[in-house]
């Protein structure tokens, strides 16, 4: 196990059980390095991005902190359009945990939690509890909200929080009725013309290029001649952007949860298909979810509180498709019971072993029975409680994840688009392509017209500087595997850790990962494990000992600060 000062972690529902060690899956361990071609040279930052960017002069940092603070705080003003550096200005939030052994300093390291739209600077507050101690004593950790979002400049889609509550409450969940979709589609249309209108200005300018800009110049900032940064999930987006822009800027690019770039952006032949279907995410889910069924069964009923957890799993959502389930705890809905499971799988321990529990729960208050409906309900008022932000004061969760994916990507023109491709979706990946699906139907352009001409498209295969770190785990269900293997081979200075765990992104589920991704980020070493196996082993506690299944899963706290709106809003 990991030390304790790196196993910090937050308790998500309710019990992190382990299973006997099993064999990482033949089929997801790549048979070799893939084949890739490699350029002679490293490419260099182009000379019309270089005058862009170098020409805005790095602001002075005006750092700040209580007497009771281990931490720093400030905010910055960098340009709106870097076309017009002497233009409007947007605001950026940073924190900052100095370095521990300010003797031995590297420099400083950027962090990014993903969403898109997550804050920095909230993942930096907790560096404490999810790096170790080598890195936090040779690192100033700096997290930044990228613009848009959080303690800067928000991006404001409506006119304030009635506007936003009252539209915005019919896009939780999954719309499953005709009458459900009608008005999620509205809402929808609603959130793409106020972002297109009242938003647009700040909407507009939010690509991640507009990022990978502000990056830069906050390197400069900070003062360090070459940028170090861990990003996770979408931060991982945002890290290949960075590194196709500027391929000789950078000492350090750790990746964890990695999305295929090229997916996320969509091409010519791909624009057709929603990007939120593109990434795969889908299908990760419904592979993760599949393996702890399939896990479970092999365990027996020593380990293992169902015989059939998949046929348990279509018969309850069978029922609950067809109308909610009235019990003496509350309702139950079919969105409940996906977004549930989508919210477990998240954890990168517990997480098959409550997927499991979910189902038994579920299964017996459809029954009549009660004996394990208050763990069901304690998992569902938590996924209810994490999307019931829309009020006092302006939540702009939605309007900035919504502002990144809808000007970051090729999307469909029509919505209806998305009810066909989720329908077809769903065959390969049951009840999780309508929990993804829909989360970016907002972005079809006949309604959301707020474009960045300054969006990337340019190559995610130039030959960096330095190599570029990706970290891949089996049983992630937003950032599958698939892309973490994609984007190695389209980066020809890459290298790939592989990690047989479970739940979103990696860093912290063993010693092997971690170890490694510190050691890079340290000393730029290359990793000496293909393939680490997870410290979590799901079903090897026997049912009768211990806490109930699935009553304390836990998540890296890297993890849940990369939480996007589909899990942490639903």
């Amino acid at each position: 196990m990991a030390p304790n000062w790196l196993r910090v972690t937050i308790p998500i529902a309710l019990v992190a059980l382990a299973w006997p060690a099993s064999a990482v899956p033949a089929h997801a361990v790549p048979t070799r390095t893939p084949t890739r071609t490699v350029a002679a040279a490293s490419a260099h930052t182009s000379a019309a991005e270089a005058a862009r960017v170098d020409r805005v002069r790095a602001p002075k940092i005006g750092w700040y902190k209580a007497k009771a603070w281990s931490y720093s705080l400030a905010t910055v003003h960098l340009p709106l359009d870097y076309d017009h550096p002497y233009g409007p200005k947007v605001e950026v939030a940073l924190a900052k945990i100095p370095a521990a052994d300010p003797s031995r300093r590297i420099g400083t390291l950027f962090l990014n939690p993903g969403g898109p739209g997550g804050s920095g600077v909230q993942l930096a507050l907790q560096a404490s509890g999810f790096l170790s101690q080598d890195v936090l004593d040779r690192f100033d950790i700096v997290g930044f909200d990228p613009r848009g979002t959080n303690f800067g400049t928000k991006v404001k889609c409506f006119s304030g929080p009635r506007s936003s509550t009252l539209t915005l409450q019919y896009l939780d969940g999954i719309p499953v009725s005709k009458t459900e979709r009608r008005h999620y589609l509205s809402a929808a249309r609603k959130l793409a013309s106020g972002c297109s209108g009242r938003g647009h200005r700040i909407a507009s300018a939010m690509s991640t290029t507009e990022v990978a800009r502000d990056l830069d110049v906050l390197r400069r900032a900070v003062g360090d001649s070459k940028l170090s940064y861990l990003g996770f999930s979408y931060g991982s987006y945002l890290g290949e952007v960075y590194a196709s822009m500027f391929p000789d800027r950078f000492r350090a690019i750790a990746l964890d949860g990695v999305i295929d770039p090229v997916a996320w952006r969509g091409t010519a032949r791909t624009a057709g298909v929603p990007m939120s279907l593109r990434l795969g995410a889908a299908e990760g889910a419904w592979q993760a979810l599949t393996r702890a069924f399939a896990l479970c069964r092999a365990a027996g009923p020593t380990y293992c509180e169902l015989a059939d957890p998949m046929a348990a799993l279509k018969s309850v959502a069978a029922a609950l498709r067809s109308g909610p389930l009235e019990t003496e705890y509350g309702t139950l809905t079919y969105s409940d019971l996906v977004q549930s499971l989508l919210d477990a799988l998240y954890n990168q321990a517990g997480g098959p072993e409550t997927a499991v529990a979910l189902v038994a729960s579920a299964q017996d208050a459809l029954a009549g029975g009660d004996d394990d409906a208050d763990l069901l309900f304690t998992l569902v008022k938590k996924v209810r409680q994490s999307r019931s932000g829309f009020n006092f004061p302006y939540d702009n969760s939605t309007d900035a994840y919504s502002a990144v994916m809808c000007t970051d990507a090729a999307q469909p023109r029509s919505q209806d688009t998305w009810r066909k491709a989720i329908a077809k979706r769903s065959k390969k990946a049951p009840y999780f392509a309508e929990a993804w699906g829909w989360s970016d139907v907002q972005c079809a352009r006949r309604y959301w017209t707020a474009g960045d001409e300054d969006r990337y498209r340019g190559s995610f295969s130039k030959r960096t500087a330095r190599p570029v770190l990706l970290v891949g785990d089996y049983y992630d269900p937003a950032t599958p595997y698939a892309g973490a293997v994609a984007t190695h081979k389209r980066m020809p200075n890459s290298w790939l850790i592989t990690s047989d765990s479970w739940g979103h992104t990696a860093y912290g589920t063993s010693d092997c990962v971690t170890d490694q991704v510190d050691a890079y980020l340290l000393r730029g070493h290359k990793p000496s494990a293909r393939v680490c196996a997870s410290d979590y082993v799901p079903f090897s506690d026997p049912l009768d000992e211990g806490d109930d299944p699935g009553t304390d899963p836990t998540m890296t706290q890297a993890a849940a600060a990369g939480m996007g709106p589909i899990v942490a809003r639903g």
